[in-house]
C-alpha cells in the first residue's frame, strides 16, 4: 500500500521541480558581420553551468540555475569576451536575442588578408574575362575585314561579268580549323565554266580539266593536227586530255577510240558523267562511221574540237550542247574509260 502512494508522490515532485526550473537561452552573433557564431562558450560564472552555441549560434540552459543575479561570460577564440548580468528566479524564462562578440585585431587582420586575396582573385578573373572578350572582338573584326575584302573582290568580278549572284562563295578560313588546313579557293576558271555550264563553281572539283580546256580554248580545228599553233582535231584533243589527266593513252582516231577494249560504251544519257567520252557519226559527212568524239562536262554540255562554227563564227576547241538538234541526232553512244587503279 505504501509503494502505491510513494510513486505518484515522486512523479508529482519531479513535475513541480521541473516547472520551477528557470530557462536561459540566446543567440551569439558576429558584431561586424551580423552572422551567427558557432562554438562560442557561454558560462555562468562561479557555477558548473556551461554551453556551446550550435550552427545557428544558439544556446540554451534548462537546468535549475541559482537564484539571484548571475554573471554570464561569452567567449570565442579571436573575439573579445562579452560579460553581462542576468537575474534568475524559479520558473523564469530569460531570452537574450543577440549577444554580440567583437572580433579582435588578429581576426580583423585575417579578414583583411582574406578579403585582399578574394579581391585579388576577383581582379585576376576579371582580367582574364576582359582578355577573352578582347580576343573575341579582335577575331570578329578580322573576320569582318576578310568578308568585306572578299565581297569587294566578288563585286568587282561581277561588274566585269565574271560572276553572278548564284556563284558567290566567300573564302574564309575558320580560326578554329587546324593551322595546316588550307581554305578551299574558287578559281576564276571554275567561275567562268560554272557560268557556262550552269553549275555551282564549287562543284567543278576537277580543276585540272577546266584549266586544260581554258588553255586550249579556241585553238583552231585541223584534221590530223595535234598542236596549238597549227590546230588539233577531235580525237587528238580527247587523246591529249586523257594523256594529261590520267597518263592514259587513247587510240588515235574517233572510230578506234569507240571500238577500244578500254572503253565501256552505253547509250543512256542519264548515266553520263563528267569526263565520259561521247561519240557521234556523220559529223561533216553522210556515212555511218564513228567520226567525231568529245568529252562530256555537265548539263548536256561537252568539249570537243570541231570544224563546225559556233555562234561567233569560230571553229576549233569549244563547248557545245548535246541537246541541240544537230548533235542530238548524230549522237551514237557514251563511253567510259576503264582505268587501272
Amino acid at each position: 500500500m505504501k509503494k502505491i502512494i510513494l510513486i505518484p508522490t515522486l512523479l508529482l515532485f519531479c513535475i513541480l521541480n521541473y516547472a520551477q526550473n528557470s530557462r536561459f537561452e540566446g543567440v551569439v552573433i558576429d558584431a561586424q558581420l551580423s552572422t551567427p557564431i558557432k562554438g562560442a562558450i557561454v558560462t555562468i560564472k562561479d557555477t558548473k553551468f556551461t554551453e556551446a552555441t550550435d550552427d545557428d549560434g544558439k544556446f540554451v540552459f534548462t537546468q535549475q540555475l541559482p537564484e539571484g543575479t548571475l554573471v554570464v561570460l561569452v567567449e570565442k577564440n579571436n573575439f573579445t569576451t562579452n560579460i553581462f548580468l542576468i537575474d534568475t528566479a524559479p520558473g523564469l524564462k530569460i531570452e537574450a536575442k543577440e549577444i554580440k562578440l567583437e572580433p579582435n585585431k588578429k581576426e580583423l587582420y585575417n579578414r583583411k588578408v582574406t578579403d585582399r586575396e578574394l579581391k585579388k582573385q576577383q581582379r585576376i578573373e576579371e582580367k582574364k574575362e576582359s582578355e577573352r572578350i578582347a580576343d573575341i572582338e579582335k577575331e570578329l573584326k578580322e573576320k569582318d575585314k576578310l568578308y568585306a575584302k572578299e565581297i569587294k573582290r566578288l563585286a568587282k568580278n561581277k561588274r566585269k561579268g565574271k560572276i553572278d549572284e548564284d556563284t558567290v562563295t566567300l573564302d574564309y578560313k575558320d580560326p578554329n580549323t587546324e593551322p595546316d588546313e588550307a581554305p578551299y579557293t574558287i578559281t576564276e576558271t571554275q567561275i567562268k565554266y560554272g557560268n557556262i555550264l550552269g553549275v555551282d563553281p564549287a562543284d567543278l572539283t576537277n580543276v585540272e580539266l577546266y584549266n586544260l580546256i581554258e588553255d586550249w580554248d579556241n585553238v583552231p580545228y585541223l584534221y590530223g593536227g595535234n598542236t596549238k599553233k597549227r590546230g588539233i582535231d577531235c580525237s587528238s584533243f580527247t587523246q591529249f586530255i586523257f594523256s594529261s589527266l590520267h597518263k592514259f593513252r587513247l587510240e588515235r582516231t574517233a572510230s578506234q577510240q569507240y571500238h577500244s577494249d578500254s572503253v565501256d560504251k552505253f547509250k543512256n544519257r542519264g548515266q553520263i558523267f563528267e569526263g565520259d567520252l561521247i561519240f557521234f557519226t556523220g559529223v561533216g559527212e553522210s556515212n555511218d562511221e564513228i567520226n567525231h568524239v568529245g568529252v562530256y562536262l555537265h548539263n548536256n554540255m561537252f568539249v570537243h574540237s570541231t570544224s563546225n562554227k559556233d555562234n561567233d563564227g569560230n571553229g576549233g576547241v569549244q563547248i557545245s550542247d548535246l541537246s541541240e538538234d544537230y548533235w542530238s541526232t548524230k549522237f551514237v553512244s557514251a563511253g567510259r574509260i576503264i582505268l587501272d587503279n
